[in-house]
């Protein structure tokens, strides 16, 4: 595949963007983060998927719509596919479209469903879906690794490399009819499946109508047999009915009988129970009359004792009020007491309070006091501070590397200077050296140094120039520049040389050092307040101490000092404390009388109210017993008692009679055997009944099945199973045939795999050594992924590398495969943003190993750092804005 061109028209952020590729080389797209550089590859991934139709609906299609925009997204592209070079477009979600135009080699026009099919068609044909996927690098996929066995063009690539040759045109058609030939009797997994197990199932089916078939007919003779078996039952049962009947009759007589007997005891027993009531009765009333004369006997006796509790309760309620009265005065008396105590006892917590903020305003008087000459101080030390020059450590560190160089230069020119030695000999001379005038005596001898040249001249008769070499007038440039700086930083600094900048210095540091002294100093002294906070406080407490002298009692004499108010506020706080106790101790007395008192008050009134309730009761208890003994007098209720215990004793006599007649009679067993008889008859009809119904049930299913032909259906199961059976055994040897071969294929296809891992795993240690050195191999499984990365000697294995190591592996893989596959099987290398984890170094050596694929195919980068890649010669950059 090769993209020639990409437009996106309202996908996501992007209004309308279009992006043309070289046919082949390294395409490098940058751009800020945002600006749509992913957008380009995921609206190219949905406009490929045969499932994005242009009416789709899905995740992916909703996701390309712009965010607050009612727009329909469209993707166009120009690519080419094998043979193909086509021109495809869509359109989702508002106004729904599908476009295909095919360039070359015979140009078509297609739309809707018609250019979907066809270019699933030439997708389906021409792209190696699995080299499409693996051979791009995002920054959203994971690191490293990619799947790679699936693709039909690297594989048929790695043959040719290796020699394999496992992929060829004669091999691969050869595999697949093998396979194709196993696969009609097993799965992929070599489980049973296709003709084999339709085979089987289908055997399996006819031995199951066979032996259902069999089962039927031995269900048609077991049905016969039942049907004699239940005619000669029910003829059993009918001659037992009889004997049944004589045994029911007989029972029934017995139990009439006893039925006789049973309702005589019955009826003695009730007369007993009737006479046992009236007995009981009678005991009862006589002795509810003995039960009243006791009562009221006893209600007089409580009458009176109540009386003598209730006078008991008045004497203790008058002894209790006298009591309570004298507690009362106690009680007064200690709150009068109580209340002198607090008043000298808040009095004396005041005047300590007082005499302590005395003394605190005594010490914020001594810090403002302090805090005055240290302001004193600080605005001295400023005042020096302002008159030292600014000289501060960065100038003078200025001034001392300008002198340094001035010195170094100098030197320098000293070093490498020549000099022209004058001497006079011949009387005194004036001459001029470089503009001087300078006085030789006869016989006096001057050396000149030639530094940047020399003029001497003899006034009047001649004028010698020595000019220096061009390295010398270099030198002294750059010496008569640094004096220049040198000057200008002391002009600039206030001062002649660089002595007196170090004295200024230290004194301007000294200045400073004194007001950060005075300002720490000033800062403890305030300890976080500000001095109008001090000032402010001291105010208060001078007025709070006025007021409180003012308002303090005058007849309580002020103590002399703050240990003395203390100690007296101790003494009226202890006294205090024992007027509230005694307080407390007489106000729980009078509160203990006071319930006490109450209490009495309470069983006084509910003993008075008491007292009238029980008179009244017994004189009502009185009456009722005197109307009910003229009613019914106590002799009368005792002669009905005698009367009852008689009649009791006869009716007990007659139920004894009867209850030794019941006994003799055996009730249970004749109601047993009576029982049995009924239920043995109900028992031989109940099973007669169910004989016959089951008789003429089963008649109608012999009669139903012999005109089934069911003899002549079991022989038709039988010969069909046993043809599918012969069936089943021939597609069996032809499977385990197709088996076999295939496992044999297999295993010298698996030996050729081994040997074809060889060129990639060849490919990437190229790659690998120009980035990482000669010391850099990979050892490759056989599903073509890196096991681990040997360097400078040490093995790692590849999930323990680091993010970067992973991340440069991944691309050296990629683009092993781009260099492997042919330039017209192959996919563009796409990589979006890589190389983030890669240092500088490594950066510059993974560019160089861009090159090599980018001649055969497409490599596209894209980044929003396109410094990363601006070591790799020969890219295309297209630039992406907002």
């Amino acid at each position: 595949m090769r993209l020639h061109e990409l437009r996106l028209r309202d996908v996501k952020g992007v209004a309308d963007r279009t992006v043309t590729f070289p046919d082949s080389g390294i395409v490098v797209i940058e751009g800020p983060n945002e600006v749509g550089k992913s957008t380009l590859l995921e609206a190219f991934d949905v406009l490929l998927d045969p499932r994005a139709k242009a009416t789709s609906q899905s995740k992916a299609v909703k996701a390309l719509q712009p965010v607050g925009r009612d727009v329909g997204p469209r993707v166009e592209a120009e690519f080419t596919l094998g043979r193909y070079r086509v021109r495809f477009a869509k359109q989702w979600l508002r106004g729904a479209t599908t476009e295909l135009q095919i360039l070359a080699p015979v140009p078509e026009q297609l739309s809707g469903e018609a250019a979907q099919h066809r270019i699933d068609q030439l997708l389906s044909e021409a792209l190696d879906r699995p080299l499409w996927d693996a051979l791009r690098f995002t920054q959203a996929g994971e690191l490293g690794q990619m799947a790679l066995t699936d693709s039909a063009v690297l594989t048929k690539a790695l043959d040719g490399a290796s020699g394999a040759d496992l992929h060829s045109a004669d091999g691969a058609p050869l595999l697949e009819r093998v396979r194709a030939e196993f696969l009609r009797y097993y799965t992929p997994t070599g489980r049973v499946g296709g003709e084999l197990k339709s085979a089987a199932l289908a055997a399996s089916a006819a031995r199951d109508d066979a032996a259902l078939a069999h089962g039927e007919l031995l269900e048609t003779q077991t049905l016969v047999d039942e049907h004699d078996r239940l005619r000669s039952q029910a003829a059993e049962l009918e001659a037992a009915t009889d004997g049944l009947t004589t045994r029911l009759e007989r029972a029934l007589e017995l139990d009439a009988d006893v039925t006789a007997i049973v309702r005589a005891h019955e009826e003695s027993t009730a007369a007993l129970a009737r006479a046992r009531d009236d007995s009981m009765r009678a005991g009862a009333d006589l002795k509810r009359r003995e039960q009243q004369l006791q009562d009221l006997v006893e209600a007089q006796e409580g009458l009176s004792a109540a009386e003598q509790a209730a006078e008991a309760d008045r004497e203790a309620l008058a002894a209790a009020r006298e009591e309570l009265f004298d507690l009362a005065q106690s009680r007064d008396s200690a709150r009068d007491g109580r209340d002198r105590a607090r008043e000298v006892a808040d009095v004396a917590t005041a005047d300590a309070a007082h005499l302590e903020s005395l003394v605190g305003a005594s010490r914020l008087t001594e810090r403002l006091t302090r805090l005055a000459g240290l302001r004193v101080d600080e605005a001295s030390a400023g005042e020096d501070l302002t008159a030292a020059p600014e000289i501060g450590t960065p100038a003078l560190r200025a001034l001392e590397e300008a002198e340094h160089t001035v010195v170094q230069l100098r030197a320098r020119q000293e070093a490498r200077s020549a000099r022209v030695t004058l001497e006079a000999v011949a009387g005194a001379r004036a001459v001029i050296i470089n503009g001087e005038a300078v006085e030789l005596c006869e016989g006096q001898v001057r050396e000149v140094p030639l530094r940047g040249g020399a003029a001497i001249e003899l006034p009047g008769e001649f004028r010698l120039s020595v000019l220096p070499e061009d390295d010398a007038a270099e030198l002294a440039a750059d010496l008569a520049r640094a004096e220049e700086n040198l000057a200008g930083l002391l002009e600039k600094s206030g001062v002649s040389d660089l002595a007196g900048a170090r004295a200024a210095a230290s004194v301007r540091a000294a200045a400073e050092a004194a007001l950060r002294a005075a300002g720490e100093r000033i800062l403890d002294v305030l300890a976080g307040q500000t001095e109008s906070d001090l000032a402010a406080e001291l105010e208060s407490v001078e007025r709070q101490a006025s007021e409180h002298l003012a308002a303090r009692p005058a007849d309580y004499p002020l103590p002399e000092d703050n240990g003395a108010a203390r100690a007296v506020a101790r003494a009226a706080l202890a006294a205090r404390r024992e007027s509230d106790q005694d307080f407390e101790q007489a106000e729980r007395a009078l509160r203990e009388r006071e319930r006490r008192v109450n209490q009495l008050e309470v069983r006084v009134g509910q003993a008075q109210g008491s007292l009238e309730t029980r008179r009244q009761q017994l004189d009502q208890d009185g009456a009722r017993l005197l109307q009910a003994q003229e009613a019914r007098s106590d002799e009368t209720l005792r002669q009905a008692v005698r009367e009852a215990v008689a009649a009791y004793a006869r009716v007990e006599a007659r139920a004894a009679v009867t209850g030794r007649e019941l006994e003799e009679a055996d009730v249970d067993g004749v109601r047993d055997r009576l029982a049995q008889a009924q239920r043995a008859s109900v028992e031989q009809a109940a099973k007669l009944r169910t004989v016959q119904q089951a008789q003429a049930q089963l008649q109608g299913k012999v009669e139903l099945v012999s005109g089934e032909g069911r003899q002549e259906m079991y022989d038709v199961a039988m010969a069909k199973f046993l043809q599918l059976r012969q069936e089943l055994d021939t597609v069996h040897r032809r499977a385990r045939a197709a088996r076999q071969l295939w496992e044999t294929l297999s295993r010298h296809r698996e030996a050729a795999h081994s040997a074809y891992v060889s060129p990639y795993e060849e490919e990437i240690r190229r790659l690998g050594q120009a980035v990482y050195g000669a010391s850099f191999d990979v050892e490759v499984d056989q599903d073509l992924t890196i096991r681990k990365r040997t360097l400078d000697g040490t093995s790692v294995a590849f999930d323990q590398l680091s993010g970067g190591a992973k991340e440069q592996l991944g691309i050296l893989s990629r683009l092993a495969v781009a260099s492997l596959v042919s330039a017209g099987d192959g996919v563009p290398v796409i990589i979006d943003d890589a190389l983030g984890y890669t240092d500088p170094q490594r950066l510059q050596r993974m560019s160089s190993i861009f090159d090599a694929p980018g001649e055969r195919t497409q490599v596209v980068l894209l980044t929003c750092t396109p410094q990363r890649y601006q070591q790799i010669e020969g890219t295309t950059t297209i630039s992406l804005t907002a």
